[in-house]
């Protein structure tokens, strides 16, 4: 009896033995198969250039004609302000153009004397308009305030100047069609762009 109970007890001992040693081995086994497969293939994942527009890939644009400084005087100053009260008061455009020659000497001059030059020009004043003109003109050496040139703006003015009679607008105006050439040969859009307008 007790031989039998030791001989269960043997084979319960070498049967668990033998599932513990299977399972060992299975997963062993496993654990080998998995190290020699190939890794699963991912899609290679090309990294796309970011491509910029065609105009991103230009150098930057030279600025022709750089901006005028800030202003010197402050938003109310004397000149400037009699000069827009002169507006408000309904000026006449030939008041206008006469109050813009005899403004006195001040920091702000040029842009009061703008502003009276400009309601003139519109107001269809050829000498204003040569004058407004003279303002956008990069060619121009006067002082125009804080008017940025603008060879486009300044050529319109002398368009408009010319057709009212004023002669020194077409020498001005062959001035600036130089000018506008010399940009155009250096690269500018703009200034091509111009002279495919200019009649």
């Amino acid at each position: 009896m007790e031989f039998n109970f030791k001989s269960r007890e043997r084979l319960w001992i070498i049967v668990i033995v033998g599932i513990v040693g299977l399972v060992v081995l299975l997963v062993g086994g496993y654990l080998v198969w998995q190290s020699f497969q190939p890794d699963e293939v991912q899609p290679k994942v090309v990294e796309k250039k970011t491509e910029l527009p065609r105009m991103a890939n230009l150098p930057p644009k030279k600025e022709a004609i750089p901006p005028p400084p800030p202003p010197s005087y402050t938003p109310d100053a004397p000149v400037l302000e009699k000069a827009r009260q002169a507006l408000r008061d309904g000026i006449t455009p030939e008041e206008a153009l006469a109050m813009a020659k005899s403004l006195p000497e001040s920091p702000e001059k040029a842009d009061a004397a703008f502003l009276l030059l400009e309601y003139a020009a519109d107001s269809g004043i050829s000498e204003a308009a040569l004058a407004v003109a003279r303002y956008y003109d990069p060619t121009d050496k006067e002082p125009s305030g804080t008017i940025r040139k603008n060879a486009e703006t300044s050529y319109g003015w002398y368009l408009e100047a010319m057709a009212d009679g004023q002669d020194d607008a077409k020498t001005r105006l062959a001035q600036l069609r130089s000018w506008v050439e010399e940009q155009a040969n250096a690269g500018s859009l703009e200034a091509r762009e111009l002279l495919d307008t200019w009649r």
